[in-house]
């Protein structure tokens, strides 16, 4: 784990950049030589990804945001008072969008320790710079890296709170689920409490408007991950070939 103190806010990077290239290379190995093909969401997010999917996020068929906002916007406060957090953790923190309305909560109860933790390097300091310009009281601890292993190197300054939204924890399969949900049992103490978007049943008709837009956005973004294989592998996929 190695530090970066350079930047506006403090950068933290989880695992070696070796260690991630590695980790990568065998990812994709494993899924490409899987019965099923497929690869790890996480790799969606490079620094094309991320910005792909900040447009997903406002395009008028993909319901999840609005719906989270506007649930974090009446709740926030209630949450904020009922855990009264030292500090906030979020897992794929992404652009931190939402969660300007939990830090502004956090503030009123006495909470000052934001720790973003995000595989998206260029998201990650794009956000923490803009909150900590933003919020001149905040600490702001950004960590590059992935949360569903790493989790437990996040030193603790008190008690906390851990936010994972936008239904992430759906894009992975129950295996990795598992992994996951154990890791954060592990990193919370009591009085510490998890806050989980999660998605609920929907019309299919609902669903594939979402994920499938008429512009065409998530289907780009979609392709990206392959475009990251290309780039970071050296490989030659024909990634315009794909719908």
């Amino acid at each position: 784990m190695s530090r970066d103190s350079s930047a506006p806010v403090t950068v933290t990077y989880l695992t070696e950049r070796t260690d991630t290239h590695a980790l990568f290379k065998a990812d994709v190995l494993y899924g490409f030589t899987a019965y099923r093909k497929y690869l790890p969401s996480k790799y969606f997010y490079d620094a094309r990804g991320s910005q792909l999917f900040e447009q997903i996020t406002s395009l008028p068929e993909y319901y999840l945001t609005r719906a989270e906002t506007e649930i974090l916007s009446a709740v926030a406060d209630d949450v904020m008072d009922e855990v009264q957090p030292d500090e906030l953790i979020e897992l794929g923190s992404g652009s931190s969008t939402k969660t300007l309305l939990l830090i502004g909560a956090m503030e009123r109860h006495g909470g000052r320790r934001y720790v973003p933790i995000d595989v998206s390097e260029s998201a990650l300091r794009g956000a923490a710079s803009q909150l900590a310009d933003r919020y001149d009281w905040l600490e702001v601890d950004a960590m590059v890296g992935d949360y569903v292993t790493n989790l437990a190197k996040v030193r603790r300054r008190g008690r906390r709170v851990i936010v994972f939204l936008g239904s992430t924890i759906g894009n992975y399969v129950p295996t990795t689920r598992y992994t996951l949900l154990r890791s954060v049992s592990a990193a919370l103490a009591p009085g510490d409490r998890i806050l989980l978007g999660v998605d609920l049943v929907k019309a299919e008709a609902t669903m594939l408007a979402a994920y499938d837009d008429a512009q065409g956005v998530s289907a780009e973004f979609n392709r990206n991950i392959l475009r990251v294989v290309n780039n970071e592998l050296g490989g030659d996929i024909p990634v315009d070939e794909f719908e």
